[in-house]
């Protein structure tokens, strides 16, 4: 059997959920919601005192997790055992062996679930034990979604609490926000509380979200495309005075003009603006490059290397030791709005 994704483990569960799990990956809110859905598949809340062991892996050893997996299930026909962070690599031979014998032999009423926190396994004993869960149990890895599938979830997850959301909200809820799933998950529930049955809007995202500090940086980055200087500078100063880090400001305002220069270079070369995902890490984040694309519409290829320019040029100030770095950003921030207007005419 090879390594299960998330639809399958999804109908795994539903239909058989007992049996051996090995859950890894770089989603974690994905891995905590599968490994949960197993626990209420299989565990009865009344008799779980009795029939539900959860246990650290760093701290129990392998011996008590397999006289768990062996105990009859006390009023109950089934048990689970839930191991967090078991570090397989430390495991000897004998180990190894005890393992092997614990996943080929589990008993018919067990679900027995192995959950690390890291992306990866640790390379030593990996590729045995992932053949071992993959002949005799169920290997799952479960990777970040794609935007578009995290904007349907959201979509759908607003609609059945009643609350919609307009076209575009969801995408740019995952665009303000990040792409992690746990912090995604949180801000619909309090957009859906905030809306209170009528349509999520853009404003409303605004409104009652925590955005990225990358976002905002990416908000003062637009206005400035938009040829709105005086209110990319109010945004600029209004992050200074809440005391963001200027080296992570110019960060994010260097990963818009790449943003920039990789989409024209794409288009130029007769190809569409996402093209550089194939090249660059853009999981989840493809939309940088349209907006990219959008907001660089009329600007020439020799102000994108100028302003290129500026950034590097400031980049070198904000790592000297004796420099104003707020009158940094500020000064470069005009310069970037000076060599796009010329850029565009």
């Amino acid at each position: 059997m090879a390594t299960t994704g998330e639809q399958m483990l999804k109908e795994k569960i539903r239909t058989s959920p007992l049996g051996a799990y090995l859950i890894y990956g770089d989603e974690d809110y994905l891995k905590k919601i599968y490994v949960n859905k197993i626990v209420s598949a299989v565990v009865d809340d009344d008799f779980a005192e009795f029939n539900y062991h959860k246990f650290n892996g760093k701290e129990v050893s392998l011996g008590d997790v397999y006289d768990s997996v062996e105990a009859m299930p006390m009023m109950s026909d089934t048990t689970c055992v839930l191991v967090e962070d078991m570090p397989f690599d430390t495991l000897d031979e004998s180990g190894i062996v005890m393992l092997n014998d614990m996943v080929v032999n589990i008993p018919e009423t067990c679900a027995l679930i192995f959950y690390t926190s890291l992306a990866e396994l640790p390379s030593k004993n990996r590729d045995s034990v992932k053949k071992l869960f993959e002949e005799y149990g169920t290997l799952a890895k479960l990777e970040k979604r794609e935007s578009g599938d995290i904007v349907r979830t959201v979509e759908n997850a607003a609609k059945k609490r009643g609350v919609p959301f307009e076209n575009g909200a969801a995408k740019y809820l995952l665009e303000c926000v990040g792409g992690d799933l746990n912090t995604i998950h949180n801000e619909m529930e309090k957009l859906c509380a905030y809306a209170l049955g009528r349509t999520v809007t853009k404003a409303d995202v605004d409104t009652v979200c925590s955005k990225t500090l990358e976002a905002k940086a990416f908000d003062i980055m637009r206005c400035l495309h938009s040829g709105r200087f005086e209110t990319a500078m109010s945004k600029l100063e209004t992050l200074i005075s809440q005391k963001e880090e200027p080296v992570m400001l110019l960060g994010a305002f260097i990963t818009s003009y790449m943003d920039i220069y990789r989409a024209r270079a794409a288009v130029v070369s007769g190809f569409d603006a996402t093209q550089p995902s194939k090249y660059y890490d853009y999981k989840r984040k493809e939309f940088r490059l349209n907006n990219a694309s959008r907001d660089s519409r009329g600007l020439s290829l020799p102000a994108i290397y100028e302003c290129i320019e500026i950034l590097a040029k400031a980049d070198d100030l904000l790592k000297s030791y004796e420099t104003d770095k707020a009158l940094v950003l500020e000064q470069t921030l005009t310069k970037l709005a000076a060599a796009e207007s010329d850029g565009r005419r």
